[in-house]
């Protein structure tokens, strides 16, 4: 078992309450949607900054790069805990995909970067099948809704894979400081190709949520799901 840590800066949720059946295809049969009293779950991007990864196995070898991901939120059906399941993820260093699809994870290789401007804004660009942007203001008179803040970032179990070959790994972090935040604009053709979100839907997402900074811990290789 290996353990990689890293460092996370400026974290953004961008999250978006779809019906399940649109999704429920889409996610293996042995993960149950987290879904609401109106049979909605939250579908989110989550963009992020990783800095300084390094693996148990490799002290010395201290990796950063930008990172992407498309998921949505399940029950660990052993545990029935809060968790996420990935549809897609990618980083911004080539590296990354090539040494994580030797267990399993297949990461994918984009163009991300993340600025920000004189008045706070941060503003996102990059490529992945299509280009893709967005712009984020931190809203702190915004008031935060503790329980869905809880609910997008606090699953501590994360699943990929397809049906058959679906692998869950362990994720830990101390208690998150999140912040409300406004999406000022976004132009993203994957998750409308992928059937995820609709066009209007992607423009008015139903919670935008930043972590300044936290540390995760992530525990390798993931293990593989029994679908019975």
């Amino acid at each position: 078992m290996a353990i990689v840590r890293m460092n996370l800066h400026n974290v953004f949720y961008i999250s978006y309450l779809v019906p399940a059946a649109r999704i429920r295809s889409l996610v293996p049969k042995a993960l149950k949607l987290a879904s609401d009293e109106n049979n909605k779950v939250y579908v989110s991007f989550v963009a992020m900054k990783c800095l300084r990864a390094r693996f148990s196995v490799f002290p010395l070898i201290k990796l950063s790069y930008y990172q992407l991901n498309l998921r949505t939120y399940v029950s660990d059906p052993k545990t029935g805990d809060a968790a996420v399941y990935f549809f897609n993820s990618g980083v911004s260093l080539g590296i990354i995909p090539v040494l994580t699809r030797f267990i399993g994870i297949a990461w994918e290789k984009i163009s991300f970067n993340v600025s920000k401007d004189y008045k706070g804004r941060y503003h996102a660009t990059g490529y992945w099948l299509g280009e893709f942007s967005f712009e984020i203001d931190i809203a702190p008179s915004k008031k935060l809704n503790d329980a869905e803040a809880l609910h997008i970032t606090g699953p501590m179990m994360g699943f990929i894979g397809p049906e058959g070959k679906t692998q869950g790994f362990r994720i830990n972090h101390q208690a998150l400081k999140v912040y409300p935040a406004v999406l000022n604009n976004i132009e993203f053709p994957l998750p409308l190709d992928n059937g995820l979100v609709t066009s209007k839907e992607l423009h008015d997402p139903d919670s935008v949520l930043v972590v300044p900074e936290a540390e995760f811990m992530i525990s390798l290789p993931p293990a593989k799901v029994d679908n019975h």
